[in-house]
């Protein structure tokens, strides 16, 4: 699987798709952190836009992209979440632990 990325700044955008489920979940990982170490003076925005659906295998990637980046000191924001998404992440109580903003312009300025 390739990720469409931009680079905006000191952020790389990562625009997820689809299904991040079992079968993608461990694929996609490998992707964004092959991204971490190559831009390793970047913070991350995931675009979440065109995510249909998402299993707590799809969350895992969120939780260990996070605490990677925490211990380089580097950020992860999320953005453009749909309903069904964000209210995985309510019911398994992740909200707070990410800063999630309605469009990508927003979460952008939010990083300066």
């Amino acid at each position: 699987m390739n990720l469409n990325i931009k680079r905006v700044d000191n952020v790389v955008v990562v625009y997820l798709a689809g299904r991040l489920d079992v079968h993608l979940s461990a694929e996609i990982e490998k992707e964004i952190n092959k991204i971490i170490q190559n831009e390793p003076d970047m913070h991350l925005l995931m675009n979440l836009q065109n995510v249909e659906y998402m299993s707590s295998s799809g969350l895992r990637i969120f939780v260990s992209t996070m605490r990677i980046l925490k211990e380089q000191k580097r950020m992860l924001k999320l953005c453009n979440m749909n309903n069904a998404v964000k209210k995985i992440f309510e019911v398994v109580e992740l909200m707070d632990m990410f800063d999630i903003y309605d469009s990508e312009e927003e979460a952008l300025k939010s990083f300066k």
